[in-house]
């Protein structure tokens, strides 16, 4: 690829760009962590009785440092190769599209126990999530493929400079998750009615309102933006919010469980 040196200067500037927001993600995942720690002590580490939500906790919050240290690397590492920086790409790819999987399961069991874990909205709550998941998993490997460094070969530089791919495919991922998203967040209303109308201020309405509906704010706006950023900026651009994505995730499904 025979690019101009002006040109070349500016991609540099934006994979530094890019690098700053994985840092300050990392970051807000650090304090995030710390403000919870005692509950997370508590909760987590202090009782003797495992579940498959806690090891769902422990997988979300700490894979989340080992994700946003990857996208971390992937920008700084010295002297990689076009393929080098494919496998790392795979892998950031991976852990993210894991990560988030884990993060809708937990989502997904607060709305199942919300309606009391019923026959008939395990079935319909397990055929959504497998009709929503196979699709984003096809697209993300698709996405992967797609990605191009062609001028890893070409100059010395350090991380991995993004030049091409199917970019677009990401905001349709970003689509299929909010997408998801607001379908649980509507599935928590009836019962949040019901909730108000016969006990007032139950524990059962004020963890929907506040777990959910305001939890789905967050998202909404998180995965939006994403959605947006992808759709507007060039490809090397691509994992800008990549990390901050995953940080608001993990933190929201953590804090649902710590607050059950």
């Amino acid at each position: 690829m025979d690019l101009p040196p002006q040109t070349i200067v500016v991609l540099l500037e934006h994979m530094q760009n890019v690098t700053y927001f994985h840092v300050a993600s990392l970051a807000l995942w650090v304090f995030e962590h710390l403000i919870t720690m005692n509950m997370e002590v508590t909760y987590i580490w202090g009782s003797p009785r495992w579940s498959v939500v806690k090891v769902l906790y422990v997988y979300v919050r700490y894979s989340t440092y080992v994700d946003a240290l990857l996208n971390i690397m992937v920008q700084c590492l010295p002297s990689l190769s076009s393929n080098s920086c494919k496998s790392l790409y795979y892998a950031t790819i991976g852990f993210l599209t894991t990560g988030i999987i884990v993060t809708e399961i937990i989502l997904t069991l607060r709305v199942w126990a919300v309606w009391k874990k019923t026959k008939t909205m395990t079935i319909i709550l397990t055929v959504y999530f497998i009709g929503a998941v196979v699709p984003g998993l096809v697209i993300a490997a698709l996405l992967a493929k797609s990605l191009a460094f062609d001028l890893q070969d070409v100059i010395q530089i350090r991380g991995c400079l993004l030049t091409n791919g199917r970019i677009a495919m990401e905001a349709t991922i970003w689509g299929l998750i909010l997408a998801y998203d607001t379908v649980m967040m509507l599935l928590l209303l009836p019962p949040a009615y019901n909730a108000f109308r016969s006990g007032g201020r139950s524990t059962l309405a004020n963890v929907v309102i506040r777990d959910g509906i305001i939890y789905y704010i967050y998202l909404f706006i998180a995965t939006l933006v994403n959605m947006v950023l992808v759709l507007n900026l060039t490809p090397d651009y691509f994992a800008l919010l990549a990390t901050f994505a995953r940080v608001i995730y993990s933190a929201l499904s953590c804090r649902i469980i710590l607050n059950i």
